[in-house]
């Protein structure tokens, strides 16, 4: 089955969904017409944490029935209109990272790309493009001189904050001084 694409409810953004309900009833179907698979990452981190910090367990009807309550609040409150970390000012709900964090002071760049970046990636998670952009360019040895290597790097750069795994992998390992770690590079640009 091809990846099907739903209005995410919570992150607001047109992302891949569930391939099938996570479980069956009316919230069930909710989530799979409503609920990106990235929401649904999300939650299940949300989730974990919860059962950890207040010794809740699905063997408990109690506790089953507080977090599924707590399930739909969070997958159905749009991450902009939940309450701001503290301080609030200037904080914005990170799809890149999955948390609020400071958000950037302006838009990155003009255009459209530069203000869905701004109102949906937070500071730390615009740094992560800064060093995933020098790892692009150097593996490729990219010159920004070129149309097309700018090309390129925009589009890798909205796959990487807005694609279907744009999501950190868990076992991501940032590259040390001596080149090891990070990831292997998307494919090169076709040079004519």
């Amino acid at each position: 089955m091809a990846d099907r694409t739903v209005r995410c409810t919570k992150l607001g953004l047109d992302l891949t969904g569930l391939e099938q309900p996570p479980f069956p009833g009316d919230l069930g179907r909710r989530i799979f017409e409503s609920v990106s698979r990235r929401a649904w990452d999300l939650w299940q981190e949300r989730a974990a944490a919860l059962a950890s910090e207040r010794g809740l367990s699905m063997g408990r009807p109690d506790d089953r029935k507080l977090l599924l309550q707590e399930m739909e609040r969070f997958l159905f409150t749009p991450a902009a209109a939940e309450a701001p970390a503290e301080g609030g000012q200037g904080t914005v709900f990170c799809v890149k990272t999955g948390k609020r964090l400071p958000a950037l002071k302006k838009p990155p760049f003009p255009g459209p790309l530069g203000q869905r970046i701004f109102e949906n990636i937070s500071e730390p998670g615009w740094k992560l493009w800064g060093e995933q952009s020098t790892i692009l360019m150097n593996h490729h040895a990219l010159s920004m001189a070129d149309p097309e290597a700018r090309r390129f790097l925009m589009k890798e750069m909205e796959e990487f904050f807005f694609g279907g795994g744009a999501r950190l992998p868990e076992d991501w390992v940032p590259p040390t001084a001596d080149g090891k770690g990070g990831g292997k590079g998307a494919p090169a640009p076709q040079r004519k």
